[in-house]
């Protein structure tokens, strides 16, 4: 009788293994890196967004808090719906034309910080120093963005209603948004490495409101 059923619990076994195995696999570089305890791919778990040296919006394990040290209200539009004890974290970032840069459409800079699991930030190394590549530095930002409310559907180029600023050999870390047009798109920020990406987030709901 043992041997009857020896086969089918090791093939059980092999599945339940394979599984395991594949989960840890997509869960790696989505929000979650693959190797938490070395540098091949940065621990990194959320983000903070600065701007004028305080938290715009803060990102970690998936779920946003919008302006949590209530210095920018202006720039942001709550939902009033969805919250955490006293913290919205629905709502979206919102630059109206005044806060624009009247030459250059751009909003202030943006500086961008890595968390770990312990919501600490990470001292990613910059890409170039002194004008040079860094060797110790093998990642910079890529961004997309998304029609609102959507995780899958992205906008044509010449549709964007705004669009990144970003040079990476100059300031890894910080970037600005410069307006096209009035409109909504889902501004997902990827931390990448080499050739994939160590982190991929949600997509951060950011409205142009232009005159």
């Amino acid at each position: 009788m043992s041997s009857i059923f020896q086969k089918p619990q090791s093939t059980l076994l092999l599945f339940l293994i394979a599984s395991l195995v594949v989960a840890v696999s997509l869960q790696g570089c989505e929000d979650n890196p693959v190797d938490p305890g070395g540098w091949d791919h940065v621990p990194a778990v959320g983000y903070e967004l600065e701007m004028n040296g305080k938290v715009l919006v803060s990102y970690f394990l998936r779920q946003f808090l919008f302006d949590p040290t209530g210095a920018h209200d202006e720039y942001v539009i709550h939902d009033e719906d969805i919250y955490v004890g006293s913290f919205f974290v629905g709502g979206k970032i919102v630059f109206q034309d005044h806060h624009l840069n009247p030459d250059s459409r751009k909003t202030p800079e943006l500086s961008i910080y890595f968390l770990d699991e312990n919501r600490q930030r990470l001292n990613i190394p910059e890409f170039y120093l002194d004008g040079q590549q860094n060797p110790d530095s093998e990642w910079n930002l890529e961004f997309q963005y998304f029609l609102p409310r959507s995780r899958e559907h992205q906008f044509d180029p010449e549709d964007r209603p705004y669009e990144v600023v970003y040079d990476k050999t100059n300031e890894t870390w910080k970037f600005h948004l410069k307006g096209l047009s009035h409109g909504e798109a889902g501004l997902r920020i990827n931390l990448f490495h080499l050739d994939h990406y160590d982190m991929t987030t949600i997509p951060l709901p950011v409205k142009m409101e232009m005159d």
